[in-house]
């Protein structure tokens, strides 16, 4: 808008800039302006906007178009995104990229699949592709009951489609199948070991059947083995997982645990490269059963809290803090872990309290994170948690006498999508109710509690953020075997702010992250679809066709109307523009040109 009084001196010009989102005047030009969009910019002083202006890194100014065009210059460029909705780059702060990402390119996902036969056919399609002898593998993020036939493979189905390559079928991390030649190349009936952990079911005359059981480390060891590949093609592997990130519009992270030090060496030669495309926020978690205290202290000698630059940071201890105190992927009542696990617990916790570093701890429970808390509350008599941003992330089962006791401690909760696949299995150990109101989200909101949203993929949840998004605004789980009560939902703008404004809170940067307002980096995603009216149901199916970084654009899937050459372009280094499937192939392909052509 325009305005009667003219501030000759920058000062002025500032708190104009400051009271109405638009610089008083444009001495200084835009680099680039998105025009003709529904901006949802999660900041409740101007909730949408039609425009906004980027000068470098950061948002320079949001509002109508003719106040944004002020900011015009002669080498801006203008972007008509055509009346698409801009949002905030979504964070997502639970999610298992570093280690996921590497073997991206390696594994084959069932997240569309709607019939085990078309299931079974996408993998025996890969395995064509690949050639006789290799592996093939599934490893997370399907259920039974999102195919029409309501049942999982079995090892009959797999040595069927797939004679000649081994295959490899985890769900979730319950079990896993192997067909014939995986249980001929991992030599399970000829003393083949497998890692601690793993147990090998046999017949009546000693054979494998296939199917093996496990948990969350035994099994990452086994896939580790299976998926062993070199440090290029890993490193190129988690690029590529980056990108389809930024296809769904994703722009920031949390890993709260990538797995030994080893699994950042791809990570980090991203980072040195400056080929990261996402903001990287990551945690130490213990791989040390018993002593963690130690472990933390020599391996976070030289690490402060929050150290790192705004693409890559540690932000704290998570998630598996204690090993004894982790309670895996249980969904039952009853986790009594032994005292020793508490005690250590609790000298852990004192530690990164005293050193304020923050914390993000795995609770499946309810029972699990009322133990965490006993311990928690002990620490708190001495050094206030308030302002250390600790979290704990899951309680699926969680009630609002734990929740009381969180928000007393000033600690948050981190939901993610787990009960999307494991709603039934809630019901069964829980009861129809618990089922019902599982994760609790809303009664932590209601209580004015911190909570923001992640995926927990890549074993237990998908690495589409929408899925998860939709899922707290619908509440139907993966075949609609459970429906969250109705007045547990949450509101599409709610939904949306556990991963940018709430998501970036957690990691401290919730003046830099998460919404679309002046002074702001300028990460944000243009999407194919209106968030706010499409229907709920098909909320998983938004990508974004133009994704910013910094103000970089690090994906543009498709031509935006208006838009120059340079803005349609998959980034803005030069790599070139990819199909909007988000298919792993086209993005190698699209990646192995832009090297080349540099």
């Amino acid at each position: 808008m325009d305005h009667p009084f003219i501030f000759r001196a920058r000062a002025g010009a500032l708190v104009l800039s400051c009271l109405f989102g638009v610089p008083a005047f444009a001495a200084d030009p835009a680099d680039r302006i998105l025009v003709n969009a529904e901006v949802l910019t999660m900041d409740p002083a101007r909730p949408t906007a039609a425009a906004l202006a980027i000068r470098g890194t950061d948002i320079a100014a949001v509002g109508s178009r003719a106040d944004i065009l002020k900011l015009k210059g002669p080498r801006t460029e203008v972007i008509d995104v055509g009346g698409r909705t801009v949002v905030p780059g979504l964070i997502d702060s639970h999610i298992h990229a570093i280690r996921g990402g590497q073997s991206f390119t390696f594994e084959s996902y069932w997240y569309d699949k709607t019939t085990l036969a078309d299931a079974l056919a996408s993998l025996k399609q890969e395995a064509n592709t690949r050639g006789a002898g290799k592996w093939v593998a599934v490893t997370g993020a399907w259920h039974p009951d999102q195919f029409d036939e309501h049942r999982a493979p079995t090892v009959a189905d797999l040595t069927a489609q797939l004679p000649d390559n081994p295959a490899y079928v985890q769900y979730l991390y319950d079990y896993a199948l192997l067909n014939a030649k995986g249980i001929e190349v991992l030599q399970l009936d000829n003393n083949g070991q497998v890692p601690a952990g793993v147990t090998v079911e046999r017949d009546a005359q000693g054979k494998a059947t296939g199917k093996l059981l496990g948990g969350i480390g035994p099994f990452s060891a086994l896939f580790a083995r299976i998926g062993a590949r070199s440090a290029t093609d890993y490193r190129d592997s988690l690029r590529a997982f980056f990108s389809e990130m930024n296809h769904l519009g994703v722009t920031g992270l949390i890993d709260p645990a990538a797995g030994d030090r080893n699994a950042f060496n791809p990570l980090y030669a991203l980072w040195q490269d400056k080929a990261l495309t996402v903001r990287v926020g990551w945690r130490a978690s213990s791989f040390q059963r018993d002593n963690e205290l130690e472990w933390f202290k020599t391996t976070l000698a030289y690490i402060p809290p929050r150290s790192g630059d705004d693409m890559l940071r540690f932000v704290g201890l998570g998630e598996s803090v204690v090993g004894g105190m982790n309670d895996g992927v249980r969904q039952a009542p009853g986790f009594s872990p032994p005292q020793v696990a508490r005690d250590e617990l609790f000298k852990v916790a004192t530690w990164a309290a005293e050193n304020r570093y923050p914390l993000e701890i795995h609770a499946y429970t309810d029972d699990s994170a009322n133990l965490i808390l006993n311990e928690f509350e002990k620490v708190a008599q001495k050094t206030p948690l308030n302002d250390l941003r600790w979290t704990i992330t899951h309680i699926n089962t969680g009630t609002a006498a734990t929740l009381d006791r969180m928000r007393r401690l000033g600690i948050s909760y981190s939901v993610q999508m787990g009960p999307y696949f494991e709603a039934q299995v809630i019901k069964d150990t829980n009861g129809q109710a618990v089922a019902e109101a599982s994760p609790p989200t809303r009664l932590a909101l209601d209580k004015g509690m911190m909570v923001a949203g992640g995926t927990d993929s890549t074993r237990i949840g998908m690495i589409n953020v929408w899925r998860a998004i939709e899922y707290h605004v619908t509440g139907r789980s993966v075949g609609g075997m459970v429906q969250r009560r109705a007045d547990l939902q949450l509101s599409r703008e709610e939904a949306l702010k556990l991963y940018t404004a709430n998501a970036a809170w957690i990691s401290f940067d919730e003046q830099r992250r998460g919404a679309i307002k002046p002074g702001m980096l300028a990460d944000v995603a243009v999407l194919d679809a209106s968030y706010l009216r499409v229907p709920a149901n098909q909320i998983h199916a938004i990508r974004s066709v133009m994704t910013l970084v910094g103000g970089k654009v690090v994906y543009g899937a498709t031509p935006l109307r208006g838009a120059s050459s340079k803005a349609s372009a998959w980034s803005s280094s030069g790599e070139g523009s990819r199909a909007a499937s988000g298919n792993k192939e086209v993005i190698l392909k699209a990646m192995a040109a832009a090297d080349h052509a540099h």
